[in-house]
């Protein structure tokens, strides 16, 4: 044998051992972390590490922005214990079929989990199949899935109960009006499956009452600007008739009362949602007669999905729909929960410190 094979042959074994060795590092870097605690304590990790996702259909309002912090702050939590190696966040700025395309990318990148708020429940359904086919673990939220049997067929769901929301609303309103008035209506997204589910939950209280009459109502995507113009279209169209109004907050309450403030209209009772905006509005309108009611959903609901996500990824069941407790401001704790010091755009029920939100609403 020549001197010259014998040195490439000697080469070639020597690259094929250092990429053995590298790949038996790598392999061996899970026994090397060890089981690691989560979630300040709440499960263990031996498993990993995980490449994760969030798959969103909008940051179009500012809960939907706290919502996505809330997660890239895990992510990045999780990282720094090397339990994440790697994650995504996508947005489809509500559009179906991004988002149906973003989900294909995500499993063409290989994740292991994807947490998915839906542009439509229903529409995601095939994707989602197809994701859970390649072996990932796919837990909705807020905006659920929607299958035809109406059960849970992604490895899990969670969230507060969306009807709730709709029920609780409707039921402090009729009350407010002692089951008489004529109230507008501030709806969320179009088609968004949350808002279907909101309203569903207040048609049931509505129609035992025959006296509550809904005089128009307009979608304001939850968020404050389009919420105002709406209000402004309904008060120009209905004015003083107006007793009352059923929003499903986001930041539309918020707007709402501006917009009667502006047109020099007494206030009336408004259902809301815990945006700090609304809450400083509120007790600011409180010498006016304001009164509300304000649910909320955590934005820390996206967090609540990865940790399912990786449950299921250690092996553990989480099958089925996971719910949590509306939590709920009322004129009773409102001077507890608002935050004067903080910006409009901040929802009071989160894990982010007051200086991540600061500097959150502040890019």
């Amino acid at each position: 044998m020549n001197k010259k094979l014998l040195m490439v042959m000697v080469l070639l074994f020597a690259s094929v051992a250092l990429v053995s060795a590298a790949g038996q590092k790598d392999a061996g870097s899970v026994s090397d972390r060890g089981t690691v605690e989560v979630f300040g304590g709440e499960f263990s990790v031996s498993g990993g590490p995980y490449t994760v996702a969030l798959s969103n259909y909008s940051v179009g309002n500012s809960w939907r922005m706290q919502m996505v912090a809330e997660f890239e702050n895990a992510c990045e939590e999780l990282k720094a214990l090397g339990v994440v190696d790697k994650y995504y966040v996508t947005n489809s700025n509500g559009d179906i079929a991004k988002q149906i395309s973003d989900v294909r990318d995500l499993i063409t990148k290989g994740v292991d989990i994807i947490a998915i708020t839906c542009a439509s429940g229903s529409a995601l359904t095939d994707v989602v199949d197809q994701a859970m086919e390649e072996g990932i673990k796919v837990v909705s939220f807020d905006n659920y899935l929607v299958y035809d049997d109406g059960q849970v067929h992604e490895t899990a769901r969670t969230g507060v109960k969306q009807e709730e929301f709709g029920r609780i609303w409707a039921e402090w309103l009729v009350e407010q009006l002692n089951g008489k008035g004529d109230i507008i209506l501030l709806q969320g997204m179009v088609g968004a499956s949350g808002g279907l589910q909101r309203w569903a939950g207040a048609e049931e209280v509505f129609k035992n009452y025959p006296g509550i009459k809904i005089l128009g109502e307009g979608y304001g995507d939850w968020d404050y600007a389009k919420g105002k113009i709406i209000a402004e279209q309904l008060i120009a169209a209905h004015g003083s008739n107006i007793d009352g109004v059923w929003s499903q907050g986001g930041a539309m309450t918020q707007g709402a009362i501006e917009a009667f403030n502006e047109r020099g209209l007494k206030m009336v009772p408004m259902t809301g949602e815990a945006n700090n905006g609304m809450l400083k509005a509120w007790v600011a309108n409180r010498d006016k007669g304001f009164t509300s009611v304000a649910p909320d959903s955590p934005s820390y609901v996206s967090v609540e999905a990865l940790k399912l996500g990786m449950k299921a990824a250690e092996g553990m069941d989480v099958a089925g729909y996971h719910a949590f407790p509306l939590q709920v401001v009322t004129e009773e704790n409102l001077d507890q929960y608002v935050k004067p010091n903080l910006p409009d755009s901040f929802w009071v029920f989160t894990n982010l410190t007051d200086d991540q939100v600061a500097e959150l609403f502040s890019r």
